[in-house]
Parts: C-alpha cells; sequence; structure tokens
C-alpha cells in the first residue's frame, strides 16, 4: 500500500511532514527546478556556507505558515470574528483554507529567476517580477492539474491570492482591488511583514546557512502568539499579536534590519550582483528574460554558471570580462560607503563620490550601487488581556525607533583602486570642512 503521509528532514525544523498531495506538488518540474536556485543569490561567493535554496526555504515555509494556520484558528474566536468569517470558520472549510495556504507557501517562489533576486528588477520585461511568474506557473503549469487532481480539488485562484503578496500585486494590477477576509488573513500569514512565514523562514535560515547570528529570534513565541482581531480602523478582521509576544515581534523586526545590514547589503557581495547582471545583459537574448514562464523554467543558476565559465575562458564569448571578474575573484572593489552623518551633511553624497572619480579614473572603472527600501511603518494591531486593540507603535518603545536600512556604495575597478580611493578621500575631506564652516559661522 503507498504511503499516504511523507516527511523531509530540515536544518531548521527536523522533520516536515506532508501529505501524497503535497509531494505530487513537490515532485513538479517547477518546484523541483528550486533545487537549482539558490537563496541568496552571489551570497556563497562571500559566505561559503550560503548555499541553501529556494526548495529548502519553500518546504520551511509551508511548515511554518501551517503552524501559523493551527494557532490562529485552533483559538476561541471572538463574537465580531465569528460574525464576520462566518462558514469559512467551520471544520471542512478550514480544513480546505489549511491546504490552500500550506499550497501557496509551497509555491510561492516558483517563479523566481537564476540567482533569485539579484537580477530580477533590471533584466525582466516592464510589468513582470517573480510573484507575477509565480502566479502563471500556477495557473497555466502541471501546477493546476495537481491542485485539481486533488480530493476535494483545491481551486487554482485560491492559491494564487494567497501566494501573491497583496501590496506588491496591487502595484501591477488594479490599486482598488482586495481579496476577500478570509485570504487577506492567509495572505498576511504568508507574506505579512511581521508574521509571515516568509520572512520567518528566511531570516532562520539565511542566518543560519551564512553562519551569522544576526538574523536569530524566537519563531515559536512568535507563531504563539498570533490571534485574530478586528481592526479598529477597517473593521475587518485580521492577524493581531499577543502582547507578551511582542518581544519576539520586535526581535524579528531588529533581525530583520541586522541581516539587511550585514549580510545582504554586504559591499562585496552587492559587487557579485552587479557583475552578475553585466554579465546577464551580454548572455541573454536581447539583455532580458523572457516573461515566458516556459522559458524561465529552463533557465537555472547551472545553466548561467555553465555560461560563464565557458566566457571567462574563451575571450570571444559574451559577457567574458564580467565573468572573470566573477570567476577569478577579480570583482570591483569598494572605494567608498554610505554613512549617515555624510548622507545628513550631503544627501547625494554617493552620487557625488561616484560622479568625481567616473571623472578621475574613467567611467567604465568605476560603478554606483545604492539602494534604499521603502520605509515600512511595521504597525499591527496588539491585544492586551482586557481584550483591548493595540497599536505596535504605541506599545513597543523598540518598533518606532527602527532606522531604515540602506546601502549606498561606489566601487571601482581593482587596477584602478588606488587612483579611486585617493579622490574619494579629497571629496569626503572637502565636505568635513564645509561642514566644520558650517558649524562656525553658526
Amino acid at each position: 500500500m503507498p504511503k499516504i503521509d511523507h516527511e523531509i528532514r530540515d536544518a531548521l525544523y527536523g522533520l516536515i511532514g506532508f501529505d501524497s498531495n503535497e509531494r505530487a506538488l513537490i515532485d513538479s518540474e517547477p518546484v523541483q527546478r528550486l533545487r537549482c536556485i539558490h537563496q541568496l543569490g552571489m551570497s556563497h561567493f562571500v559566505y561559503p556556507g550560503a548555499n541553501h535554496t529556494r526548495l529548502e526555504h519553500s518546504i520551511g515555509v509551508m511548515d511554518i505558515a501551517a503552524r501559523a494556520f493551527d494557532v490562529v484558528f485552533s483559538r476561541n474566536q471572538s463574537d465580531e470574528i465569528r460574525r464576520l468569517l462566518g462558514q469559512h470558520l467551520e471544520r471542512d472549510a478550514l480544513a480546505y483554507w489549511r491546504r490552500v495556504i500550506r499550497a501557496a507557501a509551497l509555491l510561492h517562489d516558483i517563479g523566481h529567476l537564476p540567482f533569485s533576486h539579484a537580477a530580477e528588477k533590471d533584466l525582466l520585461p516592464t510589468g513582470w517580477n517573480h510573484e507575477r511568474l509565480t502566479a502563471a506557473m500556477i495557473r497555466e503549469s502541471e501546477i493546476a492539474d495537481r491542485l485539481g487532481d486533488q480530493v476535494p480539488p483545491v481551486k487554482v485562484e485560491d492559491v494564487v491570492d494567497v501566494a501573491w503578496d497583496i501590496r506588491k500585486r496591487t502595484k501591477l494590477e488594479d490599486p482598488s482591488w482586495t481579496l476577500e477576509p478570509m485570504k487577506m488573513i492567509l495572505n498576511e500569514l504568508l507574506c505579512g511583514n511581521t508574521f509571515g512565514a516568509d520572512r520567518i523562514d528566511y531570516l532562520l535560515r539565511d542566518s543560519w546557512h551564512a553562519g551569522v547570528a544576526y538574523g536569530r529570534f524566537d519563531p515559536d513565541r512568535l507563531i504563539r502568539g498570533l490571534c485574530l482581531v478586528v481592526d479598529p480602523v477597517s473593521n475587518d478582521p485580521v492577524v493581531g499579536l499577543d502582547r507578551g509576544a511582542l518581544h519576539a515581534a520586535e526581535a524579528l523586526l531588529l533581525a530583520r534590519y541586522f541581516m539587511y545590514t550585514q549580510v545582504y547589503f554586504h559591499d562585496v557581495r552587492r559587487a557579485y550582483d552587479l557583475h552578475l547582471k553585466e554579465f546577464l545583459v551580454s548572455w541573454l537574448p536581447g539583455g532580458r528574460f523572457s516573461s515566458d514562464w516556459r522559458e524561465i523554467l529552463k533557465v537555472t543558476d547551472h545553466e548561467v554558471m555553465s555560461a560563464m565559465r565557458r566566457a571567462a575562458a574563451n575571450s570571444a564569448e559574451p559577457g567574458h570580462e564580467e565573468a572573470k571578474r566573477i570567476l577569478k575573484r577579480q570583482h570591483f572593489r569598494t572605494v567608498y560607503e554610505l554613512s549617515t552623518t555624510h548622507l545628513a551633511r550631503r544627501p547625494l553624497v554617493v552620487q557625488d563620490v561616484f560622479d568625481e572619480i567616473a571623472r578621475r579614473v574613467g567611467e567604465a572603472s568605476v560603478r554606483y550601487d545604492r539602494y534604499e527600501p521603502q520605509s515600512e511603518p511595521n504597525e499591527f494591531w496588539v491585544t492586551d488581556e482586557a481584550g483591548t486593540v493595540l497599536s505596535s507603535l504605541t506599545e513597543s518603545g523598540v518598533i518606532p525607533q527602527l532606522p531604515l536600512a540602506q546601502v549606498g556604495l561606489v566601487l571601482a575597478h581593482p587596477a584602478e583602486w588606488g587612483a579611486a580611493r585617493a579622490e574619494c578621500k579629497r571629496l569626503i575631506a572637502s565636505i568635513e570642512a564645509s561642514a566644520q564652516d558650517q558649524r562656525q559661522e553658526r
């Protein structure tokens, strides 16, 4: 008799169980392709242990999402929550929605390009990102049949609605479009900024594989504190948090800040991403990836690395110089890294440093990298022992003070690094002198 229940041993969570329907999804081509997509792009060139893949992340997110679902819907709900969610809280309905969120969590990253986020923004046609490619794969690939073959069948659009972050989706589609309350809750459990299973897993997994302590927090306490509350502003049911778990949420947000500043924005890691994009522009037909998911399925990190090795060995191959920079570790070196002091004194300091150095050593020998994520208020609803719903921004002394993680780099060709560094020092000295003169005038 064939097995009904299956399990995988995970580095973080131990044994993760799944049923035969989920095994069919895991065995599908779009999900198996994730074995060949690095979770952290080119980061393993800096952190050798960061060789983990999107597949193990996706399975981990499925496990975390199911745990969060079980906690939230095992609680005694208020009369208002029961009125707003109605039949969705019935036993059979909850069993169905649990299958939906597990499928959505498993499939949420299948549209990723090679090396994950490293080249997505600049190398996809306008209006496309990995979330939109994911939706297309769920709707049009073998995934749709495997969802429909389940008993009872899982609706494809339910999985798409839960897997596609509503905030990102409305930027590509109708901004006024929204989800029904139950799907909105599941979308938040999977994709949310503070409680999302995706964020919980990637912070824990990335820090573990990179060998750093920055991304650690208490996921069990955070998950155990999840609950449903009625949003005092919109009157919709939303995911909230018991006040006793507030410190765990603060720790997650701090972990995210430190992972960005210490790992995701590491200057050498960013340099490799820049060189990878330059190589892909030379290698890809027309300098971009296709928006056809069938073509995306054909390309993984393996194909890119194979092409890169051929290019590095043959000066006639497209992307020869860019490939050598990566494979022979001839990457551009950091000349200037943004400081908050300089930013306060000169908001365009990174651009100014780049312009001056480009004039000195030539634009071909210098690169500019500036990224400032959109500010996140990190506001969510917290309940106290009396059941009062309060804002995280008033209940936490940490969350309103969280700084914005950002990066600003100027990098130069190794042969020009000395001259570029000297020019950078001259410019920074002039900025300091100007600031000193202004202080004296006051």
